[in-house]
């Protein structure tokens, strides 16, 4: 199933065609703000830059398809060779936290860490 998107006239930014206005600038097809559009903007860039990347569709590096969110866990990294984190992780035993997504096309499973691209 393909996306079909338009692009904003105000940020340039690739938006489905199923929404009216665009997820980065607020901004209507005609590049204006919506009269009945609260004003909502993220002034901090490293936090509109986390938010963005997070959200975009990440997709499976076996067949391409969008992978879908399946929640989150925790996996035991094991030893990494550095002997302070090894000895820490062993003691408290904290393990990871992990985002893992499923291919709906042909199953595979990918992690990502929490708070990466």
């Amino acid at each position: 199933m393909s996306k079909t998107f338009w692009s904003c006239l105000n940020c340039n930014e690739e938006v489905e065609s199923q929404f009216e206005v665009c997820w980065n600038c607020q901004r209507d097809r005609t590049g204006l703000v919506p009269p009945n559009f609260s004003d909502l903007e993220i002034e901090d860039r490293a936090e509109k830059t986390f938010l963005n990347t997070k959200t975009s569709d990440k997709y499976c590096l076996a067949c391409q398809a969008i992978l879908t969110y399946a929640g989150t866990t925790r996996i035991q990294q094991g030893p990494t060779g550095e002997l302070v984190s090894d000895i820490v992780e062993l003691l408290l035993g904290l393990p990871t936290p992990v985002e893992m997504y499923c291919c709906p096309a042909c199953g595979r499973v990918e992690l990502f860490m929490q708070g990466t691209n």
